[in-house]
């Protein structure tokens, strides 16, 4: 698509140094555009960073706290940022006026032909993308990782070199763009399919439809590496058109994948089968890391990266900040900020990874709801913490009613200043500290990562012995 003339409508600049909304703006003003106006229901002192990166660009216009449906009527090309549901009525109006709905994907995808290896799921996007890209610098080969990590590949566009290859964390949000592109990634990895986002589809269908376009355009060239202990990813992959490659924490058989048997992970293909390392060599906790290992050992392996750099990465790899991450450790009590558990499921898988420390748990959790179901998250709050300190919030006054039924104890707090505070009190040597909300960071805080950097904030001041 030629932009120039047009007047572009970029709803939701985002607060991503380099995220999608900040990047398209900073796009489109250089892509000749007429116009191109910037609206957020967020005001200039919210995004005071980001408008500073746009003072320059004449013109671009602001329409801050507010959106208006005249914009959307009047728009050649509407962007649509990742984080604005499809249901917005401003969309809708853009839509009845037949005004093209894209996002950063659309244009990157058209204007650049890289090999791509796409990583969703509901879980372990982030880690295996992260590890992939890993496993590239290990083997000294050339990787661009961008996606919903917060970096929009509209930052390489035009800068990119033939051997560079991208790896892309993409959500269900990103992958809308990869349906009206019609393409999909060389090498597509699917680590799970889990209820979430239902404040923001119609349906679990609606959703996982979305999730659907990571392997629907592939041909019999590309791969498909999927989860084969998840039943919803096998009934979803019957569509796939590609070369199909398991990952699964149990044996497999004489399919082609990376599995677990006796404690170790295998990879094979066609009939052959290599040791690529003891499981033991992963730094990153707990059951489900240790499937976004196996996936990435798919990913790396399928294209061709040298075991040894696939094992090096695997042995260095420490996981990402917010995700289980140790904090720290002071009077024999640890710290953990898991604050993008954002669903009950992923407080779940914290609670089996932090299995030894049953009974001995600090849980700081709760937030906004985005109408998921919290019963088993309670359930083994009950068994395994011996005290939930909750923020404020929609998913709050949820979770609470599920741990009234079930007697157990909880706290409710205003501030994380408050709630590291509490948990600090509570707490006894040998004790674990985990922030792992099971609910979206709305409200309280900017997003999940403000939640774990305010987190590590105050579990600084502990560790530095500036707060009790």
């Amino acid at each position: 698509m030629d932009y120039r003339g047009k007047k572009i409508v970029i709803m939701g600049l985002g607060g991503y140094r380099d995220g999608s909304g900040i990047m398209a703006a900073l796009y489109f003003s250089k892509a000749g555009a007429r116009e191109v106006l910037v609206t957020d229901l967020k005001t200039e002192a919210e995004l005071g960073a980001q408008l500073k990166r746009l003072k320059e660009r004449k013109n671009l216009k602001l329409v801050l706290g507010r959106h208006r449906f005249g914009d959307f009527r009047s728009a050649d090309v509407v962007f649509q940022n990742p984080s604005v549901p499809d249901t917005s009525p401003y969309l809708e109006e853009a839509r009845r006026m037949g005004v093209p709905i894209i996002n950063d994907w659309n244009i990157f995808l058209e204007k650049e032909s890289n090999f791509l290896i796409g990583v969703t799921g509901t879980r372990g996007k982030s880690t295996t993308s992260a590890l992939i890209d890993e496993m590239f610098r290990a083997a000294g080969k050339s990787a661009v990782l961008c996606g919903n990590i917060g970096v929009s590949p509209l930052k390489y566009l035009g800068k990119l070199k033939k051997k560079d290859v991208v790896v892309a964390e993409l959500s269900s949000w990103l992958l809308r763009g990869f349906r009206t592109a019609e393409k999909s990634p060389q090498i597509a990895v699917l680590t799970n399919l889990l209820i979430d986002h239902q404040d923001k589809y119609p349906n679990l269908e609606a959703y996982y439809r979305d999730k659907d376009n990571i392997f629907l355009f592939q041909n019999a060239d590309h791969f498909l590496i999927a989860n084969r202990d998840n039943a919803e990813v096998r009934k979803r992959i019957k569509k796939k058109r590609a070369r199909l490659i398991w990952f699964s924490l149990r044996p497999i058989g004489k399919m082609d994948g990376a599995y677990l048997q006796d404690g170790k992970i295998y990879f094979q293909l066609g009939g052959k089968r290599e040791l690529i390392a003891p499981a033991s060599a992963l730094k990153i906790l707990g059951k489900s890391n240790l499937e976004n290992a196996l996936a990435a050992v798919a990913a790396a392996k399928i294209y061709g990266l040298p075991t040894k750099a696939v094992r090096e990465a695997l042995r260095r790899f420490s996981g990402l900040a917010g995700r289980l991450e140790f904090v720290g450790k002071r009077n024999g009590v640890e710290f953990y900020n898991d604050t993008t558990a954002t669903t009950p499921d992923a407080t779940v898988a914290a609670f089996n990874a932090l299995s030894d420390k049953k009974g001995r748990i600090i849980l700081l959790a709760g937030g906004y709801d985005k109408r998921l179901e919290f019963s088993k998250m309670a359930t083994l709050a009950k068994k395994c913490a011996k005290e939930t300190i909750l923020f404020r919030g929609s998913a709050t006054d949820i979770i609470k009613k599920e741990l009234e039924e079930k007697n157990a104890r909880f706290t409710e707090v205003a501030s994380m200043k408050e709630a590291v505070a509490e948990a600090v009190k509570v707490a006894r040597r040998g004790d674990l500290i985990l922030l792992s909300p099971g609910a979206a960071s709305f409200g309280m805080f900017k997003n999940e990562y403000d939640r774990g950097n305010q987190f590590n904030k105050e579990v600084g001041r502990i560790l530095e012995g500036k707060s009790k």
